[in-house]
């Protein structure tokens, strides 16, 4: 049986799918608004565009948040709350019993989330170069089809290691976008309004196998569709779920030298299923256990069939 992740909301760490054309939102079905405690919220229409998003995230050139695919719920008071993630095979343009997700969690810092916020709005480019400078460096390829592009099958020095293609990012900045996985990152509109995520926690389907070999990541060791976390102590605010894949190594067969790090491309999308419970304080391990998997058996008997 695959185990969740009981990760620790500390206070100091809360105060300080989409198409590549697409921004960052959260109406519809992504938008649980205030969760009600014990009564599990269940999004099961939703796509994720690629099967990398989540984990180009983990690394040092971050990630594209049109990768990802965000949901939003509100606390009213002091909460744990669990999170289940689940591949829903049948509505996809990509291959069935392959996508494997991750998720990060976040809470709102500065002012109030604006909508449709993206990597390529001029506010989020300047914020990549002032933060990280503008000295990223393109990792030198061959293009044997004139094409301007790296595309895959040419070689290319892998400066870094990672395996994948590296171009210098928005803004020469040396990052691909604005996404981080495993930290705090900020994004804007293009009426320059910020969208300031504060991390909290994470969980991933698998392990270093599948999500690459970046410090800090917690898999559950199984990668077969499906992750959940446990999260305790979440104040009273609105919070957000970036729900994006897990296979690092996917980005190889996408990523190019155009804006993004992609130009031209149709990803894959895959269908999931994304589930939060909120539990009220105080509460025990075995509660919380016990309201999973009351929440997530629908979805464990679905997979099963």
């Amino acid at each position: 049986m695959k185990s969740s992740f009981l990760i620790s909301a500390a206070l100091a760490a809360l105060v300080t799918g989409a198409t590549a054309s697409a921004h960052l939102g959260f109406t519809g079905s992504r938008n649980f608004d205030t969760l009600v405690p014990g009564v599990p919220e269940t999004s099961s229409d939703r796509t994720v565009g690629g099967g990398y998003g989540w984990a180009d995230g983990t690394d040092a050139n971050f990630g594209d948040s049109h990768r990802e695919t965000f949901f939003r719920f509100v606390l009213s008071e002091t909460t744990d709350v669990t999170v289940a993630v689940a591949r829903r095979d049948g509505t996809q343009t990509g291959a069935t019993g392959v996508f494997l997700p991750g998720f990060s969690l976040y809470r709102i810092g500065t002012g109030t989330m604006p909508g449709s916020t993206h990597d390529g709005a001029t506010a989020s480019i300047a914020y990549l170069t002032t933060t990280f400078g503008t000295a990223g460096v393109a990792e030198a390829f061959t293009d044997s089809n004139t094409d301007t592009y790296w595309t895959p099958g040419e070689s290319f020095t892998d400066t870094n290691g990672n395996g994948v293609w590296d171009s210098a990012g928005l803004g020469n900045s040396g990052k691909e976008g604005a996404f981080n996985a495993l930290g705090d990152w900020q994004i804007f509109n293009d009426a320059g309004e910020l969208g300031d995520f504060r991390y909290i926690g994470h969980a991933a389907d698998g392990d270093a196998g599948n999500y690459g070999l970046a410090s800090g990541i917690n898999g559950d060791g199984l990668a077969d569709g499906f992750v959940a976390g446990s999260f305790t102590g979440l104040l009273a605010g609105e919070y957000f779920i970036a729900v994006g894949g897990a296979d690092y190594a996917n980005q190889a067969n996408f990523k190019n030298s155009g804006q993004f790090g992609t130009a031209g491309v149709t990803f894959p999308t895959y269908g999931i299923t994304v589930s939060v419970t909120a539990i009220p304080e105080p509460s025990s391990a075995v509660v919380i256990a016990g309201l999973g998997a009351v929440g997530f058996a629908a979805l464990r008997r679905r997979r099963s069939v």
